[in-house]
C-alpha cells in the first residue's frame, strides 16, 4: 500500500477515523483474496486522485478480526465511508473504479463533509 494510505487498526482507530476532521474512506482486506488484491489497487488510485480531501485507510482483516467485526464486516473486499465518525455508506464486494469515484464525489457534495475536507 502507499504511503498515503494509512494502515488502521484496533489501537489507531479511533485517534484516526473517529476523530478526523476530514471525510474517511475504509477498506477492509484480506491478503488471501485476489479480489482484494485488485481493490487494493482501485484504493490507491483513489488515493492519488483525492490527496489531501479524504484519508484513506486499510484494515487488514485478517490481523484486525475484532475490529472487523465489531464493525459488522462479513466479507471482503469492503468500503466503508464515514464523515465525523458518522458511517454513510457501506460497500460490499469489488466494483468498478467509477462506482467508487461516484460514492466520494456524493460525500464531497455533502456540505458538512465538503467544509471538513476544506479545512485540512
Amino acid at each position: 500500500m502507499s504511503v498515503d494510505i494509512l494502515n488502521i487498526t484496533k489501537q489507531n482507530f479511533e485517534q484516526i477515523v473517529i476523530k478526523s476532521s476530514i471525510p474517511v474512506v475504509l477498506i477492509f482486506l484480506s491478503k488471501s483474496y485476489q479480489s482484494c488484491k485488485r481493490m487494493a489497487q482501485t484504493v490507491e488510485t483513489l488515493a492519488t486522485q483525492y490527496l489531501g480531501s479524504i484519508i484513506f485507510g486499510v484494515v487488514d482483516v485478517d490481523d484486525q478480526s475484532e475490529l472487523s467485526g465489531q464493525l459488522g464486516i462479513g466479507g471482503v473486499p469492503c468500503m466503508l465511508v464515514l464523515c465525523g465518525g458518522r458511517l454513510l455508506s457501506n460497500i460490499g464486494g469489488e466494483l468498478p473504479l467509477a462506482h467508487y469515484k461516484k460514492v466520494i464525489d456524493k460525500l464531497l457534495l455533502n456540505t458538512k463533509c465538503k467544509k471538513a475536507a476544506k479545512k485540512h
